[in-house]
């Protein structure tokens, strides 16, 4: 067990973390001489690239709601979402000397992200040792369905595990390892930002996830072509120019390094995710088509179909994460299909009938969310006040 966690330590060890690991001790210095300054200070942080998720709903609702609360939110100045954070007020600008020593001297860390810190080789170390033992909240970045060991509770020592669904919760206590009174089911931060009227807008959202394995442009190629096969299908391209429907087809951030190609159709667009709000897709669609990616579980909130493209799923579960309590089979709010002709099929279906959803999975739904209100933002901050 040592000599793995060694490994995945030495991993993520990169030459800007060694030169961290000198600078280090003159930084604790400086931020042991500014403690008597720093006081009740919440750090939020995201991806450092990102403020469009969990942590920055949450950071907009302690701003607007909760000004006696002193949250600042971490980001890189060259993002595109740094303006928005700015306006805001309380923004430090990621791996500043500012964000060392405001983090260190921090009496909540509030995450979406494992590694949201100045120095990941650093603070890995000194969280799961509990060296620091600032309490951290986990946002999480979506709700978790699979096995994903690296969130166990002796990878990373959360004192509270934010958990967006009633069974989700019931199986991170069960599975992951942590002090039951360190997991909650409060609903996740951004739910409150979704959209829950029954609005017709006329979008098909396309979001298949990242496979780690497709490592250059060939493969990603062969990947990508069972979308693009789809989207240039004449019958569909004049169903969706008929009825004036939209599809966006949103490649996930992993995938940034390849080149995507645009589609002739005017209706139909291609993009990466960093150059779209990915939120304002999900509340606007109204059907999404998607792989394995947890996106599904914010528009099931929303109550809109979805359908499950299932072409490489072998592939899939043999280099990704094990499947944990949720089966696509059993408890899926879509059809899973596997091949282009069914899924045009289903597509077509929806199309036709307004995209109303079917009751078995609306059913589901209702089952699967037992909260479903605007208030998570809220039930999240009372859990964080708990804490002694």
């Amino acid at each position: 067990m040592k000599k793995e966690r060694l490994k995945e330590i030495f991993k993520i060890i990169k030459i800007k973390d060694v030169l961290d690991i000198l600078i280090f001790p003159f930084i604790l210095i400086i931020s042991i001489l500014f403690k008597p300054f720093i006081k009740n200070i919440w750090i939020v942080a995201e991806n450092p690239n990102e403020a469009c998720d969990n942590g920055y709903i949450f950071f907009k609702y302690l701003r607007e709601n909760r000004k006696d609360i002193n949250v600042y939110y971490v980001i890189k100045k060259k993002s595109k979402d740094y303006d928005k954070v700015k306006k805001l007020g309380n923004v430090i600008i990621y791996r500043s000397l500012k964000h060392w020593i405001y983090y260190l001297n921090a009496k909540r860390i509030i995450i979406t992200q494992k590694y949201s810190n100045p120095s990941p080789a650093i603070f890995y170390v000194l969280h799961t040792k509990r060296i620091i033992n600032t309490p951290r909240i986990f946002l999480q970045h979506g709700v978790l369905k699979d096995d994903a060991k690296m969130f166990y509770y002796n990878r990373t020592k959360f004192r509270i595990f934010i958990c967006g669904a009633k069974r989700e919760y019931e199986y991170i206590k069960e599975k992951y390892g942590y002090p039951k009174e360190n997991v909650f089911y409060t609903g996740l931060a951004r739910f409150d930002n979704l959209d829950l009227s029954q609005k017709k807008n006329g979008l098909i959202l396309i979001t298949p996830t990242w496979r780690k394995y497709i490592t250059c442009q060939k493969e990603f190629d062969e990947f990508i072509k069972n979308y693009y096969d789809l989207l240039n299908n004449n019958e569909l391209i004049k169903l969706i120019e008929k009825n004036n429907i939209k599809i966006q087809l949103v490649m996930h951030k992993n995938m940034k390094g390849f080149k995507i190609n645009s589609v002739e159709c005017k209706n139909i667009k291609v993009n990466h995710n960093d150059e779209v709000d990915i939120q304002k897709l999900i509340n606007k669609a109204d059907l999404l088509v998607t792989d394995f990616s947890s996106i599904f579980m914010d528009v099931a909130y929303r109550k809109r179909p979805i359908i499950y493209y299932h072409f490489d799923e072998k592939s899939y579960r043999e280099n990704k994460l094990s499947e944990g309590y949720f089966s696509y089979k059993e408890d899926g709010f879509g059809d899973i299909i596997n091949n282009k002709n069914s899924l045009i099929d289903k597509i077509k279906y929806y199309i036709n009938n307004d995209f109303k959803i079917e009751k078995k999975y609306e059913k589901r739904m209702d089952l699967f969310f037992e909260r479903k209100d605007k208030n998570n933002c809220k039930r999240i901050l009372e859990c964080i006040e708990k804490i002694k």
